[in-house]
């Protein structure tokens, strides 16, 4: 088999017929392709639409399982899945009709570890906001440590989605490369990181293939990103990353990807914290990054601004502390003072 598809499902009852049938109406036999479907306990009718659909498309494959999150969700159908590339999506995403050959054909054509996929993301109006551009990455080949960093840039959206990317199984299951436990939010960066620490081979697509929409509900907007829960589940990407780390033989640039991803996940469990009406719990959360082994962060590898901060961490991390309140009062007075000038130009 080609291709495996992975989607979670948990609350998507609005939106999992659209995501599944725009993964049917492609230029590709059944034979091809298996559309595997976690259903992660959902208690709405998600489990029945999916049965449903089983009953009119012969490659679906529905897994039953009580709730553990969408890292688990995805385990689950990775654990079958037979596919020589694993396509993860969402399920209130979509894709568009008969464009998944030509993008896996590439990926068997250059024997890819990796494939980024274009996507495009719209409005809850349904106005297209922003679309990925891999025009200049789209004719190379690059290693795993440049692939990763090719893929991002300021003006990039969800650089650290691992859907709408195709993966070669083997690797995943060569490496044992699986999504993490106990990381509630972002833990598809902590996945990636592992992915492009080992991948040899990474291409870009730059169709616009996956189509994606914004909601006001989402976890970026309601603020659970900087919430204990969230928090903890940081520290524990970053163990995950160090031990898988430990498990391979990897080359200095390799190390220095692994590196990166530790910092940047240590970092997100204290930048949240730096307020006055946080103190508590920031300086509750220092001690228990030392205690988690990581007093002095790794600093081989990190790019800017994350080797900055992870330096000033090793220096102090009060010193660390006191850097960020300064960064975060500048800001603060540039917002006031942009905010005085629209207003000035308003009332002029």
């Amino acid at each position: 088999m080609r291709l495996s598809i992975i989607i979670p499902a948990y609350k998507v009852e609005d939106h999992i017929e659209k995501c599944i049938r725009s993964l049917e109406t492609q230029n590709l036999p059944h034979s091809d392709y298996e559309i595997i479907v976690t259903n992660d306990g959902s208690p709405d009718k998600s489990r029945e639409i999916v049965e449903k659909l089983q009953q009119e498309f012969s490659n679906i494959l529905l897994v039953n399982q009580e709730n553990q999150g969408v890292s688990m969700a995805r385990n689950a159908a990775l654990a079958i899945a037979k596919g020589n590339y694993i396509m993860p999506i969402d399920p209130d995403d979509y894709v568009l009709p008969n464009t998944l050959s030509a993008s896996l054909e590439k990926a068997e054509r250059q024997d890819l570890d990796v494939l980024y996929l274009g996507f495009e993301i719209f409005d809850a109006n349904g106005l297209s906001i922003w679309h990925t551009d891999y025009s200049q990455q789209q004719s190379q080949i690059y290693n795993g440590v440049e692939g990763y960093f090719a893929s991002r840039g300021k003006s990039v959206r969800d650089p650290d989605r691992s859907w709408a990317i195709l993966y070669k199984n083997s690797l995943l299951n060569h490496y044992q490369i699986r999504y993490p436990k106990s990381v509630p939010f972002l833990e598809d960066g902590c996945f990636l990181v592992k992915v492009f620490s080992v991948a040899k081979r990474v291409g870009f697509d730059n169709c616009k293939f996956h189509q994606r929409t914004t909601s006001i509900g989402s976890a970026t907007v309601t603020g659970v990103y900087f919430s204990d829960r969230a928090i903890t589940g940081y520290l524990n990407a970053a163990l995950d990353i160090k031990k898988f780390a430990s498990e391979q033989t990897l080359s200095p640039k390799q190390i220095g990807l692994t590196n990166h991803g530790i910092v940047n996940f240590v970092l997100l469990s204290l930048f949240p914290l730096v307020s006055f009406n946080s103190l508590g719990r920031l300086f509750q959360t220092v001690q228990k990054v030392k205690s988690l082994g990581f007093s002095k962060l790794p600093i081989e590898g990190v790019v800017f601004p994350y080797h900055r901060y992870a330096c000033n961490f090793n220096f102090s991390p009060f010193y660390f502390i006191l850097i960020i309140f300064k960064e975060n009062a500048i800001k603060k007075l540039r917002l006031i003072k942009n905010s005085k000038v629209v207003l000035l130009i308003i009332y002029s």
